[in-house]
């Protein structure tokens, strides 16, 4: 039996893949309107990424509203096609151990063999526009999609 150090090695390729595309474009979304509502991306079993978003039928939306949605469509999308992997990126605030709070961007992603791994992208705004991106960690985390009916590892 594979425990959760030597799934997150054999998988790391993976994570990288959907957590990279997740922070790029999420970093850009910042940049360019100073905050975000949560995006997806799923990797298919051929290796392919897809980019995934939600909204409400409203137009006027926040993140309380759009995390459910975009879930609700990821667990469907890994019940209609054969995915291996899933990542949900969010604007959140962590406050590690002994520091002070900050925010980041939080990709979590689930693998359907069972592990689940928060990663965060450390971001503060500057002074003058931009942003300064910390240092990226991450931990494991529980599942929140649920994709494939099943905890994390």
């Amino acid at each position: 039996m594979t425990n959760s150090a030597e799934l997150y090695t054999e998988l790391k390729p993976e994570i990288g893949a959907i957590a990279n595309q997740l922070f790029d474009l999420s970093e850009k979304f910042l940049q360019k309107q100073g905050n975000f509502l949560p995006h997806a991306a799923v990797l298919t079993e051929e290796g392919e990424i897809r980019l995934v978003a939600a909204a409400p039928p409203n137009d006027l939306t926040n993140s309380t509203e759009v995390l459910p949605l975009l879930h609700g469509g990821l667990r469907q999308q890994a019940k209609e096609r054969s995915l291996k992997a899933i990542g949900v990126a969010e604007n959140v605030t962590v406050t590690l151990e002994g520091q002070r709070t900050t925010k980041a961007i939080k990709v979590l992603f689930e693998h359907k063999r069972g592990l689940t791994v928060a990663l965060y992208l450390p971001f503060e705004k500057k002074l003058f526009r931009g942003y300064i991106l910390g240092t990226p960690f991450s931990m494991n985390a529980q599942a929140e999609v649920n994709a494939w009916g099943q905890n994390s590892a």
